[in-house]
């Protein structure tokens, strides 16, 4: 998967990882609902699996239009699995209305929320 784009329908969701000296980033496109749920849960298995042990992967979700709670949900499953294989998950988010989805499902503990892969990659405090 890393360095390849990997799409489910192109009006919707895809994606593209790329590896960086921290880790991996994935880039992600389109929207996240509970349509195409399951793909989005595939591609962060998949991005987590290729994630070596020590390292931090960023799911950057800058240009998605729409991520439903379930997304997170699955986001933040997604981030606990990884601290146990000692990888550490963030995300990259410029939308205010999923900044708001985040706190209104009552994640903001959960779910590691940076506005750009800059400080998502080194660690600053999410905003």
């Amino acid at each position: 998967m890393l360095g390849f784009i990997v799409e489910s329908n192109p009006q919707e969701l895809h994606w593209m990882a790329h590896p960086v000296p921290e880790g991996l980033v994935v880039q992600a496109f389109g929207q996240v609902d509970a349509h195409n749920e399951s793909t989005w849960e595939r591609m962060l298995g998949e991005s987590a699996a290729a994630a070596p042990a020590g390292s931090i992967l960023v799911v950057d979700a800058g240009s998605l239009d729409f991520m439903s709670c379930g997304a997170l949900v699955a986001l933040a499953k997604q981030a606990v699995d990884s601290r146990q294989q000692g990888v550490t998950v963030r995300l990259v988010i410029t939308l205010p209305s999923i900044r708001r989805v985040i706190a209104g499902c009552g994640m903001d503990d959960a779910i590691s929320a940076h506005p750009d892969v800059e400080s998502a990659l080194n660690g600053g405090s999410p905003p």
